[in-house]
């Protein structure tokens, strides 16, 4: 059972960083303006941690840790919770697929992290997370993609659903298909229609075959206009010779009638 929350400073020092936290990389401009923040104003949330034989651990807060490190700050403020690992892993997934500064990447990275570490099932890891067994497979679905491509994707500025359009895609078509859709930018809606055209097989129109039957139909013609030029004055010719590859009519019309 939880014991009450207890708020503590204590020095940063003796904290140590989540292991199931997801971002271990952060933007200088993000991390410079927190870090101007906190020297003016000091910390205005507190951490949270949970206590370990070896000092504390944190839950949440981890660019405040880090901003308070780089300004040598002797202690923070830490709201200590009793929490076990199961829980502290639920709560780090929890907060990192809300946090707004984290990409759809990220955060998928960090269910995927619960569901390893603690063996759970898809459906399991939703309940916990109060989201939809289709939900997490969809936000884990956009992890299939490389990391290349993943960070091509974020630097653009493109959605979750155009990541999981992208996935439909065998790799090795998925680096082209990207490019195209930065280069036209194209919206969800448009991307899902451009992955279905790509998807659908092409139809290769068949040249007709040409029978002995049609072969006759064509030289009827010929010999017909033939002797419809004869009846209009004209003394038109032709002569046939047959090969095993083909027929050949050599026609001669006068320029003069008779």
């Amino acid at each position: 059972m939880d014991t009450k929350p207890q708020l503590i400073y204590i020095s940063p020092d003796i904290i140590t960083p989540c292991p199931y936290q997801t971002r271990t990389i952060y933007r200088r401009d993000e991390m410079e303006s927190l870090i101007a923040s906190i020297n003016e104003n000091g910390i205005m949330q507190p951490l949270t941690a949970t206590r370990t034989d070896k000092g504390y651990q944190l839950i949440s807060g981890h660019r405040r840790l880090f901003a308070a490190k780089m300004l040598n700050l002797n202690k923070v403020p830490v709201i200590v919770m009793d929490k076990t690992d199961e829980e502290i892993a639920v709560l780090c997934a929890v907060e990192n697929i809300h946090r707004e500064d984290l990409n759809f990447f990220e955060q998928a990275s960090a269910i995927k992290l619960l569901i390893n570490h603690l063996g759970l099932t898809q459906e399991q890891a939703g309940k916990r997370l109060s989201l939809s067994q289709s939900a997490i497979a969809n936000k884990l679905r956009v992890l299939e993609i490389e990391e290349e491509l993943q960070i091509n994707i974020i630097k653009n500025r493109l959605t979750e659903r155009h990541a999981r359009a992208l996935c439909r895609l065998p790799k090795e078509k998925q680096h082209a298909a990207l490019e195209y859709i930065i280069k036209h930018a194209l919206n969800v809606t448009e991307t899902d229609k451009y992955i279905e055209k790509l998807l659908t097989p092409k139809v290769q129109k068949k040249k007709p075959k040409i029978c002995i039957r049609d072969v006759r139909i064509f030289t009827n013609t010929i010999v017909k206009a033939v002797q419809i030029m004869k009846k209009a004055g004209f003394a038109a010719e032709y002569e046939q010779s047959t090969t095993e590859e083909a027929v050949k009519y050599e026609i001669v019309i006068p320029l003069n009638r008779k």
